[in-house]
C-alpha cells in the first residue's frame, strides 16, 4: 500500500532507485552542505576520512558484491555494510549531480 510504501522510504527500507532520507542527511553533512547544528556537525578531517573510506570502491563494485553475497556467504553484518556503503554513494551521488 502507499502508506507503507512511505513508511519504508521514511525507514530508510530499500526501494529500487530510491535513496532514504537518512542518507541524504549524512552525505549532505559528508559534502558539508547540512545545517549548522552544533551537534550535528561532522569535523573536517572526519569528513575528509569518511569520504575517502567510501572511495575505497565504486558504487558498482559494491552492487556486484551484494549480487553475489549469496553465493560468498556473506555475514549479516558484512551485507548490512555493504548495503550502508550503497545508501551512501547513492546519496552523493544524487546530491552532486
Amino acid at each position: 500500500s502507499g502508506g507503507s510504501l512511505e513508511r519504508k522510504k521514511r525507514m530508510g527500507g530499500e526501494v529500487a532507485g530510491f535513496v532514504p532520507e537518512a542518507y541524504r542527511i549524512v552525505a549532505k553533512k559528508l559534502l558539508g552542505k547540512g545545517g549548522s547544528r552544533v551537534w550535528t556537525k561532522i569535523s573536517e578531517g572526519d569528513r575528509e576520512r569518511a569520504l575517502e573510506a567510501l572511495g575505497g570502491t565504486s558504487l558498482e563494485e559494491d552492487e556486484a558484491l551484494i549480487s553475489a553475497s549469496a553465493e560468498k556467504n556473506l555475514k549479516n553484518d558484512e551485507r548490512m555494510a555493504l548495503e550502508f556503503r550503497i545508501g551512501m554513494k547513492r546519496a552523493l551521488k544524487e546530491l552532486m549531480d
